[in-house]
């Protein structure tokens, strides 16, 4: 239990909250001490909790959700962030009753209901245009989202980012900085840039969306657990079409 103590209303020592007298100077302090013995100790208040600022998405997709937490979370037998992503983005879906997934040849995905591609963000937008009960495979979906590069990989997540964050998301989840740099002569002249900018991640606010990325890799655990073929048929797939896309420069 926390000490009190009392002040002399005499000299203003400070003295034990049992003493009669001032030790300083012999005043009386039976009243005061008994006004702190009747006072309430006070308690210090907890901080409020940090939250999700309304004007920013209060989720975020299960693809944005494994380019955030893939490190801690997702990061499971080897598999790429854009396997996870796929594979995260097509349990939720199936969670929920919008699709059915069935280990055909190149895995079919079926549309079962209409669903709201802005909650499963941008890897279901092939699933969200087919119309209900039709279907898609693996390896077209991810043709569909990716685009032909020199690193499909990070290309598909990068477009995850560019797609499922709002302006004020985005800002809440990262900080741009510029910095200056000293430019020569020969630099002007080559019309360097005298500045460059960097991204960097808000961690306290992201760590916001933690318990959201905690449920969806459960999710994905169990469904790997339940149906290892149907999860190996997602990461063929997906490796088969970012292959395809990936882009081979002509050799003069």
């Amino acid at each position: 239990m926390r000490r009190r103590y009392i002040y002399c209303p005499k000299c203003g020592a400070r003295n034990e909250v049992e003493n009669n007298f001032c030790a300083m100077c012999g005043a009386p302090l039976r009243e005061a001490a008994r006004r702190v013995l009747a006072a309430k100790p006070s308690t210090p208040q907890p901080k409020p909790a940090s939250r999700i600022p309304p004007h920013v998405q209060q989720t975020l997709s299960p693809g944005m959700l494994v380019y955030l937490f893939y490190d801690k979370y997702f990061d499971m037998e080897y598999h790429s962030r854009a396997d996870m992503a796929v594979a995260a983005t097509l349990y939720a879906l199936e969670a929920e009753g919008y699709v059915a997934l069935t280990p055909s040849k190149r895995g079919r995905i079926r549309k079962l209901r209409d669903f709201d591609p802005g909650r499963f963000g941008y890897l279901s937008k092939p699933i969200h245009k087919l119309r209900v009960g039709k279907s898609i495979n693996i390896y077209e979906l991810v043709k569909k989202a990716g685009r032909k590069c020199e690193y499909p990989i990070s290309r598909l997540m990068e477009l995850i980012v560019e797609n499922d964050l709002t302006r004020e998301t985005w800002s809440f989840l990262y900080k741009e900085k510029v910095r200056k740099v000293e430019r020569s002569l020969l630099d002007r002249l080559l019309l360097i840039p005298g500045e460059y900018r960097s991204i960097e991640e808000r961690k306290r606010n992201i760590r916001l969306y933690e318990p959201q990325a905690q449920r969806l890799s459960q999710l994905v655990k169990r469904r790997m657990e339940a149906y290892p073929e149907m999860h190996r048929l997602i990461v063929r797939e997906c490796s088969k079409a970012l292959e395809d896309l990936e882009y081979v420069p002509p050799k003069y």
